[in-house]
């Protein structure tokens, strides 16, 4: 995939293999971490170089080959846990606000979007959905409890 994209020039985005099936198939033991994709990116075309000043907020890391012929990303929330600088939530398709991607509750917000709730009652909800906000997912943790839904259901 790597080379393909290269090639025509897309930035492809790899994703390590997260807690979020409803199969429960996720182990640790299962995780190709960043580290390990880009070895076998470097081996099999050529260096990266980590690209400087990066948006601390964003969750991939991004790479240029070093001989400059495109880019690619990495997202390592497994291997390197980035939750400190996330600023992201999400709004599912059924309308909950979620903190996180690996949260366990999450806010129903349908019924005031929908409803005659002011801007100030919205933004109240999520102000304190946000202040929920966990210090970190510990999926490297044994108090980790995967999320009940699946990710095609959370939007990612």
């Amino acid at each position: 995939m790597a080379l393909f994209c290269r090639e025509r020039g897309f930035e492809p985005r790899y994703i390590e293999f997260m807690p979020l099936d409803a199969q429960s198939l996720w182990g640790r033991g299962k995780v190709l971490t960043a580290d390990e994709i880009i070895a076998i990116i470097e081996r099999e075309i050529g260096p990266l170089i980590e690209v400087p000043d990066r948006d601390p907020r964003a969750p991939a890391t991004e790479y240029e080959y070093a001989d400059g012929s495109g880019r690619i990303g990495f997202i390592a929330s497994v291997s390197k846990p980035f939750c400190m600088n996330c600023n992201r939530i999400r709004l599912t398709s059924d309308g909950k606000l979620r903190y996180c991607l690996f949260a366990i509750d999450e806010t129903d917000v349908k019924h005031l979007l929908r409803g005659d709730a002011t801007d100030d009652e919205i933004r109240a909800v999520i102000r304190q959905n946000v202040s929920e906000k966990w210090i970190g997912h510990e999926i490297n943790s044994p108090k980790f409890v995967p999320p009940p839904r699946p990710m095609y259901s959370i939007g990612g």
